[in-house]
């Protein structure tokens, strides 16, 4: 009876460890993107007309501070790459897209962990004031 409950005891202990460090290795929860805003400027296009381009403004956030952000259009199958600040704002450069164009959001902190991807629309009428453009998916 006495060898029964050493080896109770060592599995006792065993799980008991197994518990404890999965615990302090919990696993990583994604942030979604703050959101952003959209400004809309007329460039020359080149050819001697002009065209619309949009410039992207990420919104503050701690959990993005100093991240990579990366802003795709759906429909054109292009994007930008930006880093934000320590206050995780960031402005990116200038790129092509029409009204209501479909923009994933996400970003990259520099401890190589992901976020989730935000789906935005391109468009001015909502995304002003820190208040974020409107989402593509409800």
């Amino acid at each position: 009876m006495n060898a029964l409950r050493r080896r109770l005891l060592k599995l006792a202990t065993l799980l008991g460890a197994f518990t404890i460090l999965w615990a302090c290795n919990a696993p990583f929860i994604p942030v979604p993107p703050p959101g952003a805003t959209f400004t809309s400027q007329l460039v020359d296009d080149g050819m001697g007309t002009q065209k619309t381009v949009w410039v992207t403004h990420g919104l503050p956030s701690m959990n993005a501070a100093l991240a990579t952000y990366y802003v795709y259009n759906e429909r054109l199958g292009t994007g930008i790459i930006a880093t934000a600040g320590p206050d995780g704002t960031f402005t990116g450069m200038p790129m092509d897209g029409v009204e209501n164009d479909h923009i994933d959001l996400s970003y990259r902190t520099p401890n190589g962990d992901y976020s989730d991807s935000l789906c935005l629309l391109l468009t001015t009428a909502l995304g002003s004031g820190g208040v974020s453009a409107p989402s593509c998916r409800p």
